[in-house]
């Protein structure tokens, strides 16, 4: 495509734009504004609250749990429906270290990210037993007498 064929496109595209917006505005009655008017104002009023509503929905349909009954035994389970679930899988013996090859890409990913979750979870265990402990001295702490 030259460049005189595409600035001629470009100049026949822009008038026959101009020409279409003027006579469809110049064709308006007042009443045909007022309408459009009240349409546009109507939809600014109204999208947040819709949106609002669309977010409500979206929220409880995202906090609904999964029912077995959908997800038939066939059915492969997908990405979104696992969404928020956390499960730290053991490392199964059927896994090899040194070998990889097409079909194993990624076995060493997903162990490293199984040792993350677990060492966070451990952590997270750790710290709450901790406060635990901490809170039982205390209320020890105010039963002992001074002598």
């Amino acid at each position: 495509m030259s460049t005189s064929t595409l600035t001629t496109n470009l100049q026949t595209w822009a008038s026959n734009a101009h020409h279409n917006l003027t006579t469809a505005t110049s064709r308006l009655s007042i009443y045909d504004y007022i309408r459009l008017v009240t349409i546009v104002g109507a939809y600014c009023l109204l999208r947040p609250y819709l949106m609002k509503l669309g977010a409500r929905f979206q929220a409880k349909d995202h906090e609904r749990e999964i029912d077995m009954d959908e997800l038939s035994p066939s059915a492969k389970i997908s990405p979104n429906s696992l969404r928020g679930q956390v499960q730290v899988l053991d490392d199964s013996e059927s896994e090899e270290e040194g070998r990889v090859s097409g079909m194993d890409w990624g076995k060493k990913a997903r162990r490293r990210q199984r040792m993350v979750l677990r060492k966070i979870l451990d952590e997270e265990e750790r710290i709450r037993r901790e406060e635990e402990e901490a809170e039982d001295d205390k209320e020890i702490q105010e039963f002992l007498v001074d002598a």
